[in-house]
């Protein structure tokens, strides 16, 4: 799938330069980030957007931001309908076959995907523009993966919750970094926010909510360990695995991967979903030797040259490890909890 970083005003030897640094051990960032794991500063707000369940405001260090608002409608669940042919009664002379309906209602706590509508924005995008639809599915598919929001929609055997999401970039220049670090971020700061209004009916009842929204309760639970699905954005430069990459080393990557991670119970966390993305290297014009510094077909030290190709297991492996097993993942959840903790309130992390 091709990038959405169209944009790559960055000459040869630019290239070359961005490349030799952040391969280096440790890398040079060149946004002057200490680590290969820092993360750029973030300011995010909730409760920005009226008539809505939940939402979320959220602006990175770079100027991009998202605004992400999140609705919850009761629909009816749509039974399923099973058919089976009983045999012809013997008293009837063998007559034909009947066929009887048995109408199966969705077994409480099992939930369905299409309960989860997710409509992504970008300026300057059509509606049915590939990169625009890949991107609105990297978003979504963590979310109903394993079942974890799904099953939380279901009211009784015949009614359910609908979750309607709406992501909107409303940013001029937030295309020219991928941007999906900033719409998960925003997407799962806002289902942190996100209520759900109490229901006075019980049982098998039809559903009748209560006026009070304070006495709705959170779709994620504060105090509890299940939280919604973040997806990080990591690059290889090298030997190198970068997380939160820039606009300047998304262009010189060799592979870009979009790994999606939850929290679940005892503080474990799981991966929910692996993405490889198109690097914009791939569009860039190749450097050219001095005349006699190298043959043709010989790479140069010091001469850009764009990667092709894919990517070897043992690498693809080594990103998801740095993920998980090095912590980064659950350092991202515990600093996204201080988003959560002030109500309405602005934070900065």
């Amino acid at each position: 799938m091709p990038s959405l970083t169209s944009s790559l005003p960055f000459s040869p030897a630019e290239l070359a330069y961005l490349h030799t640094s952040l391969s280096s051990i440790p890398p040079i960032r060149p946004d002057a980030r200490a680590s290969a794991t820092d993360f750029r500063p973030l300011r995010a707000e909730t409760g920005v957007l009226p008539s809505v369940n939940g939402s979320a405001h959220v602006g990175f260090s770079d100027g991009r931001e998202a605004i992400v608002g999140v609705k919850l409608e009761v629909e009816k669940t749509v039974q399923n309908t099973t058919q089976y042919v009983t045999e012809p009664d013997a008293e009837d002379g063998g007559g034909a076959m009947d066929i009887d309906e048995t109408i199966t209602a969705t077994a409480k706590g099992k939930g369905r995907q299409e309960w989860t509508t997710l409509s992504l924005t970008l300026p300057g995008l059509r509606d049915d523009d590939a990169n625009l639809v890949f991107l609105e599915e990297m978003l979504r598919e963590p979310l109903i993966v394993g079942g974890g929001l799904q099953d939380t929609l279901v009211i009784n055997a015949r009614w359910h919750w609908h979750i309607y999401i709406d992501v909107l970039l409303i940013s001029p220049n937030g295309l020219a970094s991928y941007p999906l670090p900033l719409l998960s971020t925003a997407m799962h700061i806002a289902l942190r926010d996100t209520r759900v209004p109490r229901l006075k009916s019980e049982g098998e009842e039809d559903p009748v909510a209560d006026d009070d929204w304070m006495a709705s309760t959170y779709l994620y639970l504060r105090s509890g360990e299940r939280k919604p699905p973040v997806t990080l954005l990591v690059v290889v430069v090298g030997e190198n695995v970068i997380f939160d990459p820039s606009r300047e080393e998304l262009v010189v990557a060799d592979a870009v991967v979009a790994v999606s991670v939850s929290q679940s119970e005892g503080e474990e966390m799981r991966v929910l979903a692996v993405r490889m993305i198109d690097t914009p290297a791939r569009d860039t014009m190749k450097g050219v030797p001095q005349a006699g510094e190298a043959g043709e077909g010989v790479d140069v030290p010091g001469v850009w040259k764009p990667r092709v190709g894919g990517v070897k297991r043992s690498v693809l492996k080594a990103v998801v490890k740095s993920v998980v097993a090095g912590a980064v993942a659950k350092d991202v959840m515990s600093g996204l909890d201080g988003f959560v903790s002030l109500e309405g309130n602005t934070a900065v992390g």
